[in-house]
């Protein structure tokens, strides 16, 4: 684990345990103000190296922060506690390691489908009760669309990947022939 994930991760768990005491609504708000957050700082770098600035004082920066995220709520606060630490650049990864808590928590397994065309909603939906049913959590689907795989599903999940592709049985039967 890198200085920075270790770094992310400790944040990510004390925010998820604050979270928690208050109760499952507040924990629910924190992952989408931390999530917005994240993506507002990732489609603008430049807040990220604003909020960074070693030119500004810490009180200028939280003033920032403070008009365009407001003064509440738990990922607010932790906002401001990275502007105090100089860790700003952290906010994305501290997001992904509160969601992978939130849905260890939530006994939720996010799982990742790529296929050569769109999957119908009935063809997800059977998909995704597969899924539950053989890991025994609720599932949370990202689709991917990947041509080159040609037909067949790949699904990938934890460490887990089961490639079913038309590509990679193609790739095989050729190697066997060789």
């Amino acid at each position: 684990m890198s200085a920075g994930s270790e770094i992310a991760t400790v944040y990510a768990n004390a925010l998820f345990s604050l979270a928690r005491e208050e109760g499952d609504s507040v924990l629910q708000e924190t992952r989408s103000d931390l999530r917005e957050m994240a993506v507002l700082f990732s489609l603008y770098p430049d807040l990220t190296r604003l909020l960074s600035l070693p030119t500004l004082s810490v009180s200028e920066k939280t003033g920032i922060a403070e008009k365009i995220f407001g003064t509440g709520g738990l990922a607010v606060r932790l906002l401001f506690l990275l502007i105090d630490h100089g860790r700003v650049p952290f906010l994305g990864e501290i997001a992904d390691v509160f969601d992978r808590e939130m849905m260890a928590y939530q006994d939720t397994e996010q799982v990742s489908v790529t296929t050569a065309v769109a999957l119908t909603p009935e063809q997800l939906q059977k998909l995704e009760r597969a899924l539950q049913e053989k890991l025994r959590k609720t599932v949370r689907i990202k689709e991917h669309i990947d041509r080159s795989i040609l037909g067949g599903v790949i699904v990938q999940y934890g460490d887990t990947r089961i490639d079913n592709s038309l590509k990679f049985r193609l790739d095989a039967l050729r190697e066997r022939l060789s």
